[in-house]
């Protein structure tokens, strides 16, 4: 009797013994699995916005690249003024009602805590972010002064609010056809009802953008990034990036000149940054965080405010989604 009740209590021992083992081993698992996303995984890396695709490798090579100026023969930088004259409302013309697209709708933006630029030096404070979430015609309008209007063109189309909306997280600007195209505003003083826009006088803007072509073909139409200031010329106007005959430029008008600048590289396919440092008398350029172009100004910074747009080029003539710019985002610095 004794000595079956000693073996049935070593056989109880021996099961809770097992039993033990067993809790061990499934909780030191579970730890293994919980310390695999640590730093460095893809859950910690930050994250493009929405719709982002990167950037095609070496396509952000910059080599040195001539300075032109343009003069009153029409060459380079003159070729970026079109026939309703330059930037600002054109005389006499007045502001039309706001796009009835559903897609046109949001709220004024609030400025977040995203760190500084990359490439120019300081300390930042964001005053401005436009992720494209929506289109936000608080901020934005989706054309020049009027909705679709022969008498309100720029770039040698009209400027359609129906070649504007918002896909996956990016503002997407397009050329339908030779007479319309896109572009999209943020002119305080454009007249249109509730919109409120945006300005800056010195500080850093800078855009991620997509633009159409192919590194053996160049950049499709005329497109730009660019802003402008009420009273053109007096009041400047700085295009950070405009591709010119498929080739991307930096170009200034003021009132005593007009210069372009061609950037080499890939500029076609794929997403880059561009920027513009304002600064009391000078501009730096920025393209992907590197500073391409320098020059002085006199535009007594007067405020400006920010346009996107896409425009047609007898040569470089692309409809449809393949026309398409796409601006991922727009942020302004101070």
């Amino acid at each position: 009797m004794h000595q079956a009740r000693d073996r049935l209590l070593q056989f109880l021992c021996c099961l809770l013994v097992l039993a033990g083992l067993s809790a061990s081993a499934i909780r030191g698992q579970g730890s293994v699995d919980d310390s695999s996303a640590g730093p460095g995984s893809e859950q910690s890396a930050p994250v493009p916005g929405a719709g982002a695709v990167p950037p095609s490798p070496g396509s952000s090579a910059i080599g040195p690249a001539p300075e032109v100026t343009a003069g009153k023969d029409g060459s380079a930088a003159s070729a970026a003024q079109d026939q309703t004259g330059g930037a600002g409302q054109p005389d006499g013309l007045k502001a039309g009602d706001a796009g009835s697209d559903a897609s046109v709708k949001g709220a004024p933006v609030v400025a977040s805590t995203e760190p500084a630029p990359a490439g120019p030096p300081g300390s930042w404070k964001l005053v401005f972010d436009e992720e494209f979430d929506v289109l936000n015609t608080a901020v934005w309008t989706p054309y020049w002064f009027k909705d679709c209007a022969s008498d309100s063109m720029k770039n040698g189309v009209k400027t359609c609010a129906s070649n504007v909306k918002v896909e996956n997280g990016n503002a997407v600007l397009k050329l339908s056809d030779a007479e319309s195209g896109a572009l999209l505003s943020t002119n305080p003083k454009d007249g249109v009802p509730g919109h409120v826009g945006f300005q800056y006088t010195t500080g850093y803007v800078e855009a991620r953008i997509f633009f159409p072509g192919t590194c053996s073909g160049g950049i499709n139409n005329w497109p730009a990034w660019w802003t402008v200031g009420q009273n053109f010329p007096a009041t400047g106007e700085i295009d950070i990036a405009e591709p010119l005959a498929g080739d991307m430029s930096t170009v200034y008008h003021s009132p005593v000149t007009a210069m372009a600048k061609g950037v080499l590289g890939c500029w076609a396919g794929g997403y880059h940054t561009y920027g513009v440092h304002r600064k009391a008398g000078v501009n730096d350029i920025y393209f992907d965080g590197r500073r391409v172009s320098s020059y002085p100004t006199q535009d007594n910074n007067a405020p400006h405010y920010l346009l996107l747009n896409v425009g047609v080029y007898p040569q470089k003539r692309i409809f449809g989604e393949d026309s398409a710019v796409r601006v991922d985002w727009v942020r302004a610095w101070e």
